[in-house]
């Protein structure tokens, strides 16, 4: 059974916080014990979409679903090189820009319909700040990101995309998005390929994805740059108070 308590989303939102990662050996009453003796007040839980049986049983706990994450995945992508309108050039993000990063996200992601802000017991000032925290700390810490992208446009930052090593042959795109002043410009499709640029460099056989399902505009943009959907996943939030 894979669960434990999240200290981040303890000090975030100042309650006892699990999360777990369940497959087709987890029994549910297993987990809802778990968190009842670690005095959690709060489970967030992930269950593959095709073990309908088990989000039954999460649904029978007591649980609501919170969001549906899709992953895509691209094994065949090669070095494009990058070519945008005047005024617009990229870089990799230094710790210099954190601040910026941060103020970028906190427009990026207000109100953003992941499972955070899906949960109405939840404050949505303190769900935004959770994609704030971890933008400015993919700035600052290799754990959490191996490195940010950024395009700017005369040296404002306009969007941004992070990348972190899974495995030898896979990295993953982990936190990305674009300036609501800057959408519909082709901004993120430069950032997609400056992704498959970096992973060419690094000797990445495959990069993967992931949004919420409703989350149509990216998904568009991957599968137009050959990436295919791969898994996916129910989130569920079960609270205890």
């Amino acid at each position: 059974m894979n669960i434990s308590l999240s200290e981040i989303d303890a000090r975030r939102f100042g309650i006892i916080t699990a999360k777990a990662f369940l497959d087709q050996s987890d029994q549910v009453n297993d987990v809802m014990n778990w968190c009842i003796e670690k005095k959690a007040e709060l489970l967030i839980a992930r269950t593959p979409v095709e073990n309908i049986t088990l989000a039954q049983d999460m649904e029978a706990a007591g649980s609501s679903l919170a969001d549906t994450l899709i992953y895509y995945k691209n094994q065949n992508f090669q070095d494009m090189p990058f070519a945008a309108a005047d005024g617009y050039s990229w870089r990799f993000a230094t710790a210099s820009d954190a601040e910026e990063v941060g103020q970028l996200s906190g427009r990026i992601f207000k109100n953003y319909q992941g499972h955070y802000h899906a949960d109405r017991r939840l404050n949505k000032s303190d769900c935004d700040e959770v994609y704030v925290s971890w933008a400015v700390n993919s700035c600052l810490d290799k754990n959490i990101a191996d490195t940010m992208l950024v395009i700017s446009f005369n040296q404002k930052i306009a969007g941004f995309l992070t990348l972190k090593t899974i495995d030898r042959e896979t990295c993953e795109i982990v936190l990305n998005g674009v300036d609501p002043d800057f959408q519909n410009q082709g901004i993120y499709s430069l950032l997609i390929r400056l992704a498959k640029k970096w992973a060419t460099e690094h000797q990445f056989r495959q990069i993967v994805v992931s949004t919420q399902l409703n989350n149509l505009a990216v998904q568009k943009v991957w599968c137009r740059h050959g990436f295919e959907p791969h898994k996916s996943f129910y989130t569920f939030h079960k609270w205890f108070s």
